[in-house]
């Protein structure tokens, strides 16, 4: 058993190049973000620009995406993500809250919420009530401290599928 360095979102499996980056040209990034590249994004309900899931997130919000790269802090400047969409699969650290925790065989399955924590984002085993992700598979091995794991966004939370609207 190991203690891994905690990693923020990132592409796991992307089943074609259709599947990549997408790049939001209009209306693009909402004014005065600071996200980083792994950041999960949303729409803003009324200018309909990106901007980053508020801490802790809504149990209404539906996530576009996961960030490229790092926000400009410039409204209206084009952004790329990686779609959250029932095809594309994702790497993700767990956490308890703020507490490390070590992989176990019961988190397979399971659907969780998701934790800001100091600008990176992680799957939040202690959320079992605002479910954003499910983890379907591991990177590391049970019983490691703080593991990566594989994990698909929940088809209600998807803001750009139609079973979400």
């Amino acid at each position: 058993m190991s203690t891994k360095v905690l990693r923020t979102f990132a592409p796991y499996k992307l089943p074609s190049r259709k599947t990549g980056i997408k790049w939001e040209r209009e209306p693009g990034e909402e004014a005065s973000q600071d996200w980083i590249k792994g950041a999960l994004l949303v729409r803003d309900s009324s200018s309909m620009e990106l901007k980053e899931l508020a801490t802790g997130g809504a149990a209404t919000d539906k996530i576009v995406g996961v960030a490229a790269h790092d926000a400009s802090g410039t409204a209206s400047t084009k952004v790329g993500y990686i779609e959250a969409n029932d095809s594309n699969l994702f790497a993700a650290s767990l956490i308890n809250g703020t507490t490390a925790v070590a992989l176990a065989d019961t988190h397979m399955g399971q659907k969780y919420g998701v934790i800001d924590s100091d600008g990176k984002w992680y799957v939040d085993v202690s959320n079992t009530t605002q479910n954003k992700v499910q983890v379907v598979g591991f990177i590391d091995a049970v019983g490691d401290t703080n593991p990566r794991v594989v994990v698909r966004f929940l088809t209600d939370f998807q803001a750009n599928v139609i079973a979400s609207s």
